[in-house]
């Protein structure tokens, strides 16, 4: 009698250990399946603050023709953030009714998209008829997203260049319309696996140069 009470015992233990596994196996793919979620929405979040930011900055000067009005007496040289706060209606006579960043981007007078890096706006020449947007800060999946993103709007391309990972040895991508390739750029669109390997550092920064 002792001995089925002890074989009971030790059938109830393994039971016990296989449903604790069974539990720690569904836990760890829950918490998998989360994190993977929440990285997608991140992604979609960061391209969303990219798109946003650029359609108000081309509505409110398109009809000039350039962008001096944007830039003028603001440096992005002196100041990197001197167009930030302008656009966040944050700076020294600005009003705050007449800002035009989307307000999830702006804090304390400087940009941010929600992936969590910083957001400069720049001129991209002396003529103001291009500006520059600099994503830094993102993760490889935000970059791959950011990459292939199609701006061909109204039978048109709004963006002029894009380089990725700029100054990074191996890694820096050059993508730029038919129009204006150079010898070492691509042109746009480019593939998954293009935008894959350019965004494969753990941070990267992506510039965007918008007509």
């Amino acid at each position: 009698m002792v001995k089925n009470i002890n074989n009971q015992k030790g059938s109830s233990m393994v039971e016990m250990l296989g449903v604790l596994t069974v539990l720690a196996m569904l836990g760890m793919g829950t918490i998998k399946f989360i994190g993977n979620v929440h990285n997608v929405f991140i992604q979609n979040m960061v391209v969303s603050d990219a798109r946003d930011l650029q359609k108000v900055i081309s509505d409110r000067y398109r009809f000039e023709g350039n962008y001096e009005n944007l830039f003028k007496n603001r440096s992005c040289d002196a100041d990197p953030d001197t167009v930030a706060q302008f656009l966040c209606g944050a700076c020294q006579g600005c009003d705050s009714r007449d800002r035009m960043a989307p307000f999830q981007m702006c804090s304390n007078g400087q940009l941010h998209h929600r992936g969590g890096g910083s957001v400069r706006i720049c001129p991209y020449d002396e003529a103001y008829e291009h500006y520059v947007m600099f994503f830094e800060g993102l993760t490889d999946r935000s970059c791959t997203a950011l990459a292939q993103v199609n701006w061909y709007t109204r039978q048109k391309s709004d963006i002029y260049r894009m380089i990725i990972n700029s100054g990074v040895v191996g890694k820096e991508l050059a993508v730029e319309s038919q129009f204006t390739k150079t010898e070492n750029s691509v042109v746009f669109p480019i593939t998954a696996s293009q935008a894959m390997a350019a965004c494969s550092n753990e941070e990267n920064d992506i510039q965007l140069v918008f007509f």
